[in-house]
């Protein structure tokens, strides 16, 4: 009986506990694994919805301060469920039963997940939801009214889809990591546009009630950003004027003569050179020419190298001494047009474009040995020369023209040149020199003509103004604003 007993309750509880075991065979085992995500215990539709969940988690995009939640499928990504069949639930059986009941371990499910990303669709999202909404355009200074000075430009920044799109493909080894840091380049506030500055300073003359010729030329030496335009009696006309070119003449004297002598330089080239450009006395430019150069005919071989050069407005055609005689005429195409013509001094002439595009090449020369006077005269002139002679032209300190429009200390090397012409009136009035601001360096040249007489306060506030606006423009975070008073030239 007590072994009856017995049997009936060992089959009781094991009908209990084959029903229990029949109940966890609609789960997967424990420890069952698909890709990262453990699904043991789970049906097979509860273990996809939690890959799904998993894999398909909002992502973390990081814009510098801001941060964005993004559904991943918006950005392109889904799931790949691999194995071939389906995994199947334990079966019923005996010996699965058999295990079961003495709590032997159980196989555990494994299946392979892969996360996809479609980068078109990626791409548009980035564009469309994120760069549309938080890219900032540059915005580049702004004249303000009644002053010289310019408004303050805003820098950009724009998202690097490529550069963000190598992080986002990082994700599909590692499913579990939902931060994003977006790859955001910064792009520098724009200098004044050429067109505006050009603009700025024609505008300035008309406040002057400049009526004369003026023809200007800047150039910034590292952005290749050029200004260069010309005026007659208020309307704009084609540029390369020939203008006298008196004592700026001078640079390429100074630089011819440096191709025929070697450092270190000798004390009487070197005292010659500082009366010449620094005092703009004329006996030492003759002297230079005359002891470096040789002959009577040594104004002509500054022509000649200027002509070697690409030069064809630029000529010396005679000595600076009283009674001088011409030895040549030059005709050029400056000086033959017809629809402005000033008449300008026949032993000297230069257009403001050559005479910056002179100074761009010494510039050149002297930073990086480069340019067409290296090009042209390789045995003859180096990095070295083109440096002394700009070293020299900064000692030219006459604190008016284009040095007045300049902040104390900005050294400006460069020549400038007025003189009296027959009928005993100023009528030229010029500047060209390479200013070396704080955050960048040009070239300035300004030609002012009048025909009846260039009055030369009048001109040389309006020349100071000039130049005070291109520093302005291309140093921005320098300007400054010095009040000339009212500019009235007539």
């Amino acid at each position: 009986m007590v072994s009856l007993i017995l049997i009936l309750a060992a089959g009781l509880l094991t009908l209990n506990a084959f029903r229990e075991y029949r109940q966890t065979q609609a789960v997967l085992p424990e420890n069952s694994q698909w890709g990262v995500v453990h699904v043991g215990g789970l049906t097979l539709d509860q273990a996809q919805q939690r890959v799904l969940a998993v894999y398909l988690s909002p992502f973390e995009l990081r814009y510098q301060g801001q941060i964005i939640h993004t559904p991943a499928e918006a950005l392109g990504f889904s799931v790949i469920f691999l194995d071939g069949a389906q995994p199947q639930p334990k079966q019923s059986n005996f010996n699965s039963f058999w295990a079961y009941l003495w709590n032997d371990p159980q196989l555990v499910i494994e299946r392979e997940i892969r996360f996809s990303l479609d980068e078109s669709q990626l791409r548009g999202y980035l564009q469309s939801e994120i760069a549309n909404r938080y890219d900032v355009i540059p915005v580049p200074p702004f004249p303000i009214p009644a002053s010289s000075r310019f408004s303050a430009g805003v820098s950009g920044r724009f998202l690097d889809i490529e550069a963000s799109l190598v992080r986002f493909r990082a994700a599909l080894s590692n499913p579990l990591e939902r931060q994003v840091d977006l790859i955001v380049q910064e792009q520098p506030m724009d200098w004044v546009d050429a067109s505006l500055l050009k603009a700025v300073l024609m505008d300035e003359l008309r406040k002057a009630n400049f009526n004369g010729i003026a023809e200007i030329y800047a150039y910034h030496l590292s952005k290749d950003q050029q200004v260069h335009f010309a005026v007659a009696n208020g309307k704009e006309v084609p540029t390369e004027i020939a203008f006298s070119a008196a004592s700026t003449i001078k640079i390429p004297i100074l630089l011819t003569a440096l191709m025929q002598v070697q450092p270190p330089f000798p004390d009487e080239f070197m005292r010659l050179s500082e009366r010449m450009m620094v005092y703009s006395e004329n006996p030492p430019a003759d002297r230079i020419m005359e002891v470096y150069l040789g002959s009577t005919l040594a104004p002509l071989k500054v022509t000649e190298m200027l002509q070697k050069a690409g030069f064809q407005n630029t000529f010396l055609a005679g000595y600076f001494y009283l009674g001088a005689p011409l030895l040549q005429r030059f005709d050029t195409p400056a000086n033959q047009r017809l629809d402005v013509n000033i008449n300008p001094d026949v032993y000297n002439q230069t257009t403001a474009g050559e005479m910056g595009r002179l100074l761009k090449e010494i510039y050149q020369c002297a930073v990086s040995e480069k340019g067409v006077f290296v090009e042209t005269f390789p045995e003859e002139i180096n990095a070295e020369k083109c440096d002394y002679l700009m070293e020299t032209m900064k000692r030219n300190r006459i604190g008016v023209l284009g040095e007045a429009g300049l902040p104390e200390g900005v050294p400006f090397a460069h020549k400038h040149g007025w003189t009296e012409e027959s009928d005993g009136f100023l009528h030229t009035i010029s500047d060209a020199g390479i200013v070396f601001g704080p955050q960048s360096d040009y070239v300035m040249v300004i030609f002012l003509y009048d025909p009846a007489q260039l009055l030369f306060e009048p001109a040389n506030a309006l020349t100071a103004r000039l130049s005070q606006r291109i520093f302005n423009a291309w140093n921005p975070d320098y300007q400054i604003e010095w009040n000339f008073g009212e500019i009235r030239y007539r």
